[in-house]
């Protein structure tokens, strides 16, 4: 007796999902009129806008995203090589459509578009610029995919495979505030020109149900010294630690965590009783990815020897299990000074923006601009301020997931000649490979009852002749049996036929 009851069994797959992935640009006006204790404007060097995400939150499905800019005004006043700096700050909120998702992950992102610096008058600056926030939201649907099914004489052909089965997220602002301490050779800080930093090293460990991530922020100042009658500027390097332990319930050493880690905020602030001791606020936001996987036989097609049969593809295609990548290049570029003679450099910096990514054959594009720039001084002690951009390209091998990140990590320079300085710029790509498996799960079968397969039942056996490394699964499709008969009856081995010829099909009930 044959059962002809159809029984399948299902389980879970769980995918992250784009939800969102857009952009908008901020603009921003600003009429700055210098504080009694500056001194007047005679030349602008350079005017800066450093945005920044600060704050995002959804809920029923609409974003908010709150992001600050601040504008620093780089300038000399009359008869003085000295470099002062008016700092100004704005805030903005945006709310965004971002639809319902179950346990969505916000990343944010702000970088610099324009600005435009025009000098009203010797205490008044009008500022004119726009900055772009660009937004993704990760979200988890679930998708049900087919593990067994019996009954109907159904025939099932299975794949070994990888899947993600759960998934876990967890965002974490964390604000570290450290005093920090100039080495004994540099000279107490007057104005801060330029603070910035990234993250240097992590290190994560999953306890039951926390994760703990430790790392390193490293945190660069640039400053004119406290004493007027200092010439230049000074550069200060710093290391800063930090240690987190994020609530993500459920997780543990089963998990494969994803942190993203971004400082979009690190304000340095010397103290006004000892100006070789800084506050450092450290801002950053933690993003965790946490993803179960499991190893099942996967089915992806099915027949029935009985009855007529239709399959329901889930449109997944599997990939095997993400690994971290970090690819390191270099990219040079010069900065000419047509208005005189260069005296010396004293900072060169890189910024890498517009980052956008593009698949070609397995392989990972990533292109966009890096703004170098570099401060120094003429052969008469003027200060110089420099900035070129210019477009990069870097190909990685596998295909990113879920982004990346692109950081500068070093900058070098050298004048070349009188006129020209090189700098040099050490950048890092960093994300998650996967590649694809190949493998789509069926989403579900179904077998016709009432519509039997007609076939000749006074032959137990029939002869085909099939080419060599032909697939055995399509053979007994094609033939309505099954593949294990098929191999038993001709004595193979594999699931490919090994030489071209004629094979016994057994016709199976």
């Amino acid at each position: 007796m044959t059962d002809a009851q159809l029984r399948v069994s299902k389980g879970t797959l769980i995918q992250t999902v784009t939800v969102l992935d857009t952009s908008f640009e901020q603009p921003l006006e600003r009429d700055i009129v210098l504080p009694d204790y500056c001194p007047d404007v005679f030349r602008i060097l350079k005017c800066r806008v450093c945005p920044r995400a600060v704050s995002q939150s959804i809920n029923g499905g609409r974003l908010t995203v709150g992001t600050e800019a601040v504008i620093r005004v780089m300038y000399l006043s009359e008869n003085s090589g000295r470099i002062n700096q008016i700092e100004q700050k704005l805030s903005f909120t945006k709310t965004l459509e971002a639809g319902d998702c179950t346990d969505p992950v916000v990343y944010a992102a702000a970088e610099p578009d324009y600005v435009n610096c025009r000098v009203v008058s010797q205490r008044r600056i009008d500022i004119r610029g726009a900055f772009t926030v660009k937004v993704r939201v990760e979200g988890e649907e679930s998708r049900q995919f087919v593990t067994d099914a019996g009954g109907a004489g159904i025939q099932l052909r299975r794949e070994e495979a990888v899947y993600p089965a759960d998934r876990l997220t967890s965002q974490k602002r964390v604000t570290v505030v450290e005093e920090l301490e100039l080495g004994g050779a540099k000279p107490p800080v007057g104005t801060v020109l330029y603070s910035g930093c990234r993250i240097e090293s992590t290190e994560q460990k999953v306890i039951q149900g926390k994760l703990m991530i430790k790392g390193e922020a490293a945190v660069e100042l640039l400053y004119t010294p406290a004493d007027p009658s200092a010439g230049g500027v000074e550069t200060m390097r710093f290391g800063l630690p930090f240690s987190q332990i994020i609530d993500i319930d459920g997780i543990d050493e089963s998990y494969t965590v994803t942190p993203v880690i971004q400082a979009p905020w690190c304000e340095l602030i010397p103290r006004a009783d000892d100006g070789s001791r800084i506050e450092c606020e450290l801002v950053l936001m933690i993003s965790c990815t946490a993803v179960r996987y499991e190893h099942c036989g996967i089915v992806t097609d099915a027949f029935s020897t009985l009855y007529e049969c239709s399959t329901e593809s889930s449109g997944i295609r599997l990939t095997a299990m993400p690994s971290a990548v970090c690819a390191e290049f270099s990219q040079s570029g010069t900065l000419v000074y047509q208005d005189g003679t260069l005296g010396s450099i004293a900072f060169a910096g890189c910024e890498a923006g517009n980052i956008t990514v593009r698949e070609s054959g397995g392989r990972s594009v990533i292109s966009g601009n890096l703004t170098f720039s570099m401060l120094g001084s003429d052969s008469e002690g003027t200060a110089v301020y420099l900035e070129d951009e210019m477009p990069f390209e870097f190909t990685a091998d596998g295909e990113f997931i879920n982004g990346v990140q692109t950081e500068v990590r070093s900058c070098s320079y050298q004048l070349t000649d009188e006129h020209t300085a090189s700098v040099k710029a050490e950048l890092a790509v960093t994300g998650q490979i996967a590649e694809s498996s190949g493998i789509v799960p069926l989403a579900d079968i179904a077998a016709d009852t009432d519509a039997p397969v007609e076939t000749d039942r006074r032959f137990a056996m029939k002869l085909c002749y099939a080419d060599e490394g032909e697939d055995l699964w399509e053979l007994a499709k094609r033939c309505r049996t099954s593949v294990e008969a098929i191999a038993q009856e001709n004595g193979l081995t594999s699931d490919r036929t090994e030489a071209g010829g004629m094979l016994m099909i057994p016709l199976i009930n």
